[in-house]
């Protein structure tokens, strides 16, 4: 079976290179739960963001959601950037071939780097607009302008360490990327307080919401340089190739024909959540603060998902590169088995204490009750979204990021917002509304689970150089 990259013609490759690409790959579980703890780490630290910013209003709560979800717009780039990278550098490593995988990496991160500024400025500038589009209005809008675009001027940080953390576990290596990660996350939630509530010690203001955005800017800031000497001073398993978007086209050209659809797939997922959290702002203000909440509580859950959607990605890449379709099969299956089963347990253990946990997070009782009956939601939807999450990420490893963009087109948009309209126009209550979301990943697991099952992906998915 042919790897679906065509290699560039690098020179001749250094005996420790060679080496390194040819070590033996890690287990499927060696790379999700570094992956996984990476996720939760980086989740958990967004959960106490809401938490710190809870006790300066609902305004600012609402703030981070609105915040959340335009700057995922914003990161979708990025992670599609991420999602073709993982692809073309897997197949590499498993080739024998780290010369290409570095060169892809640092094509990445320029590529990136230069999404992330575009975008941000774009954003920082239509934050206003956006924020009337979510009717917020008074308080609430404000801290949603301050928030975006404070935070905007750190999206190119983000952008280096999500690229090059990815780069990494593509090569088979899920535990510098957590280390990495535990560092940045470790500064990111005293500066976020220190910033917001003020510290007198070190006469530091008082900041409110913009505080909050300040604190995450600067951890990002420490944790992109941190990665970037790391990686520039040769002391991670990737190593480090210079490499220039004008030189390098045929590259770039490869790098972008199999990231395009990733990124579009994360445009549509992003544009399909703005959409559907309008609708949901049409009911009140509760309902609005209860999805974020929701989100938030269930991104525990799903880092779970996440972290085998990447054990796929970059294992069934690394065999296909190395010529063992049989072999990327087998991966595939296993690491759905693994995600199933962790994902319905943490599901069912969510449904159980949606209650408590919501409480925990807000006091008001009218967003703690949507927060429960989102969580069972989303707590029901967990096994399908691990079909999507594990085999999506094995399509993607393979080069086949068409498909995936296919469905979720057709379970975000044509199912979830369908569904929702529909129930809005019939006066259904907010609860229908968020019952939408069953519907949209039963249509996006059938269709991921076909795809996979009919072996189509293993195809070659790039034209040769």
């Amino acid at each position: 079976m042919p790897a679906i990259y065509s290699s560039i013609d690098t020179g001749p490759k250094p005996a420790t290179m060679e080496a390194t690409a040819n070590s033996k790959r890690p287990s499927i579980l060696g790379l999700a739960l570094p992956s996984i703890s990476l996720f939760l780490i980086f989740n958990l630290v967004n959960l106490a963001v809401i938490k710190i910013v809870a006790t300066l209003g609902t305004a600012e709560v609402a703030a981070v959601t609105t915040g959340s979800r335009i700057f995922f717009i914003v990161y979708a780039g990025i992670m599609g950037l991420s999602a073709g990278a993982t692809a073309l550098i897997a197949h590499a490593w498993g080739a024998g071939d780290p010369k290409e995988a570095a060169l892809q990496a640092s094509l990445s991160v320029k590529l990136g780097i230069a999404l992330s500024i575009v975008a941000s400025a774009l954003f920082m500038w239509l934050v206003p607009y956006l924020a009337d589009v979510f009717q917020l209005q008074g308080e609430a809008k404000q801290a949603t302008i301050d928030y975006v675009r404070f935070s905007s001027a750190f999206n190119a940080n983000f952008a280096i360490i999500v690229l090059i953390t990815s780069a990494l576990r593509a090569t088979g290596d899920g535990w510098v990327p957590l280390y990495i990660t535990a560092v940045c996350n470790a500064l990111f939630l005293p500066l976020c307080a220190a910033l917001t509530f003020g510290w007198p010690l070190l006469n530091i203001p008082e900041l409110g919401i913009r505080g909050t955005a300040l604190g995450g800017g600067i951890a990002y800031v420490l944790g992109s340089i941190l990665t970037w000497l790391l990686w520039r001073r040769h002391c991670l398993q990737l190593p480090y190739l210079s490499s220039s978007i004008k030189n390098d086209w045929l590259a770039v050209k490869k790098l972008w024909h199999i990231s395009y659809p990733a990124i579009a797939e994360q445009l549509v997922i992003q544009i399909a959540l703005f959409l559907f959290l309008t609708v949901v702002a049409t009911y009140s203000t509760e309902a609005f603060a209860a999805y974020g909440v929701g989100l938030g509580i269930l991104s525990i859950t799903i880092v779970i998902g996440a972290g085998f959607g990447v054990a796929a990605s970059a294992l069934v890449g690394q065999e296909l590169g190395a010529g063992n379709p049989e072999l990327a099969i087998g991966i595939g299956y296993r690491t759905l088995f693994w995600a199933v089963l962790t994902m319905t347990l943490m599901g069912g253990l969510t449904i159980y204490y949606a209650t408590a946990l919501a409480s925990f997070m807000v006091n008001d009782p009218e967003v703690i009750r949507l927060t429960a009956v989102f969580l069972l939601m989303l707590g029901i939807s967990q096994p399908l979204m691990a079909v999507d999450f594990a085999l999506g990420g094995a399509l993607r490893g393979a080069g086949d990021t068409r498909f995936p963009l296919l469905s979720t087109f057709c379970g975000f948009l044509l199912t979830r917002m369908a569904v929702a309209l529909v129930f809005k126009m019939l006066g259904l209550s907010v609860e229908w509304i968020f019952g939408a979301l069953i519907a949209d990943y039963i249509v996006k697991a059938i269709l991921i689970f076909y795809r996979f099952y009919s072996k189509v992906w293993l195809r070659p998915h790039l034209p040769s150089s």
